[in-house]
Order: C-alpha cells, then structure tokens, then sequence
C-alpha cells in the first residue's frame, strides 16, 4: 500500500529580511544546501508581504482594503483566550527613548518584562480608563490585548516594523488616529508616574512608558481549513490553528519529526525574525546556518519520496515550490543567498 501523501507548508519570516551590516561585519552565511533548494525550486509569487499577511492569504481571509488585519484577536485567542465577538487591538509594552526631536521604540524583548509588572500596569490601566470602556489584557509578560468599545476606524503599523526606529512615520492613521494619539499621550503620563516602573528603574530596568497599538479587529470566521495540521510556536499561527479547528502542535526541534506525518502541514519557523527585528547580523548568519541544519532532513526526505513537495514562503511575496522532479534539476546553478536580499534591501533604503 502505498504512503499518505505529505505536502508541507513552510513559512520563514526573515528568511530574506534585510540586516544592516552583513557583508561588512563578515557575517555572510555558509548555506549551500538551501541555495541549491532555491536554485532549483518552482518560483512563485504568493499573497503577503510578511507572516501575518501570508496566513491571511493561505486562509483565505480578506480584510477591507486600508483596514487592518485582525492580528490581535487571533494572537489573544493562540494565547489561551476564549474566542468572543469584541474588537481587540495589540497593545504591547515598549520603552520610548528620547534620541533628539525622533522617539526611538524598544519593544519587551529589551525590557526583561515580568508578569507582576505587566499585571500591575494592567491594572492601572484599566483602573483609569473604565469610564472608557477599555479594558488591557496582559495575557503574557510582553503581550498585551486592548478591547475597545467600538471598532477603531485607524491604519497601525505593526510592532516589528518599528522596533529601533523612530515613531513618527508610524503612528496610527485615519479618521480616528487622533483620538488614539492622545490615548497614548495619556498612557504615557500615567505609567510615567506608576509605582511598577518606579520599582523597576530602582532594579535598573527600562520603564514600560507607553504601549503600541496595532492589529486591530475582531475574531475572523475561519472556514477554510487547508491544513491538515499545524506546527508553530507563534500566537499568530497558533490562534488560526485554534479559530480553524486545527490540531497545532510546537515546532519540533528536527524536522526528522516529520518522518510519520502526512496531508497538507503549516510549519512556522519563526528563529530568524528577532535577528532581522534586531539588525543583528551575527545572530541572523548564524539563525540561517542553524535552519539549514534544521532543514536538511525534509531534503533528504524529498530524495527518498517520504516527502511529496515542499513549498517554501519567505513571507515576503516569494515562494519556492520544490517537488522531486524539481530536487533533480542538478542543472539549475545555485547562487549567493545574499542575491536573494537584493529586494529587502531596495525596500529598507526606500523607507529609511
């Protein structure tokens, strides 16, 4: 009897994502096994332009053009919410450092962020706006969820897109971006004077002075479901696994743990993100050299027809679909993976 066939959906945020100083600090990684899966891969161009976005697109779930993607909802529901109707915004904890006329935002990954402070600053939070009718939720130490009374008719940035940069070319937009920038001048003044950052500057750690919004929406209704079963570790994929009613299991850490599975799998590998976030190119050389070990068997299960076809998203637009008659393409000649960065980096020079 022949084997269930196993197709596996890989998305790599980072995998292309532009970090400054690569080739100046020498960090250019050794990868030739996945420059070969890419010079032999099936291109494709896919919907998204970063890992939120292409989830959207696999689930095929449309927003309103100029709306955000209800990220928040989903993320709150991968982190162990119950689902509901209400509109719910990320409103994570940052630090905004002062760096002349620009505010430079660190977001908790820079904070050393624990529960009992995120849960006292909730409290005071809420506390002050619940004639508002806004209620934050600290579900983790460094993720925050804001239900709001009605849906907020604004365009936000998402976090990573800020991190180390200033605020200003992305702060909320629209109708009633307004309202929401005074919002958050409020919230500053209020955890400005808040004994939970008092205590924290005492143990010489950064203060959480402000919040960043972004992702607003509801629940989506999802019935597509064109997994069989997912593996991830972010909240995002996590709360559409949930949402979907799709077993979701942690990222293993070999893709040998792939040997017994079969259908259509949705596998996050999220380690490369924080270095691109970060403009760490040390760590990203290294996090490419580390996913190519982690990679490796899916490849060699190619060989052995105990994988049918692996299709590859950078989350950034592109795709690389790799069956077997493609891993026999020896004639396609692979090329630097620096090559393949050419587009983040015409894209990060247009927006700095």
């Amino acid at each position: 009897m022949a084997a269930s066939p196993l197709v596996i959906h890989l998305l790599v945020p980072g995998l292309f994502g532009f970090v400054r100083g690569v080739e100046e600090a020498g960090c250019l990684p050794t990868v030739p096994l996945l420059e070969r899966l890419l010079a032999r891969a099936r291109y494709q161009r896919t919907g998204g332009t970063d890992l939120a976005a292409t989830l959207f697109d696999l689930f095929g779930i449309t927003t309103d053009k100029g709306k955000d993607l209800p990220t928040a909802a989903l993320s709150r529901l991968g982190d162990g919410a119950k689902p509901d109707s209400e509109y719910w915004l990320h409103a994570d904890p940052v630090f905004l450092k002062p760096d002349g006329d620009r505010l430079l935002l660190f977001d908790a990954a820079h904070l050393e962020m624990r529960m009992q402070d995120a849960k006292g600053l909730a409290a005071l939070f809420n506390e002050h706006f619940a004639e508002d009718g806004c209620y934050l939720e600290a579900s983790t130490p460094s993720r925050w969820y804001l239900r709001v009374p009605e849906a907020a008719d604004m365009v936000t940035s998402p976090l990573f897109d800020v991190v180390g940069r200033n605020i200003d070319t992305f702060l909320p937009k629209g109708p009633a971006a307004g309202r929401w920038h005074a919002l958050l001048n409020e919230v500053q003044m209020l955890f400005h004077a808040a004994q939970d950052n008092k205590r924290r500057e005492e143990e010489r750690l950064l203060p959480v002075n402000s919040l960043w919004l972004s992702g607003g929406g509801a629940l989506p209704h999802i019935t597509n479901k064109p997994f069989s079963r997912a593996m991830a570790d972010d909240p995002l994929t996590q709360g559409f696994a949930k949402s979907g009613g799709i077993d979701c299991r942690p990222l293993p850490a070999s893709a040998e743990a792939f040997g017994n599975e079969s259908g259509e799998l949705l596998v996050v590998y999220h380690h490369l993100q924080r270095s691109v976030v970060d403009s760490d190119p040390v760590g990203w050389q290294q996090g490419i050299e580390q996913f190519q070990s982690w990679l490796e068997p899916l490849l060699r299960a190619l060989g052995q027809k105990r994988l049918d076809s692996l299709r590859l998203y950078a989350c950034n637009g592109d795709s690389y679909c790799l069956d077997r008659g493609a891993w026999r393409r020896f004639w396609k000649r692979r090329r630097p993976l620096m090559s393949y960065l050419d587009k983040a980096v015409n894209n990060e020079l247009r927006m700095s």
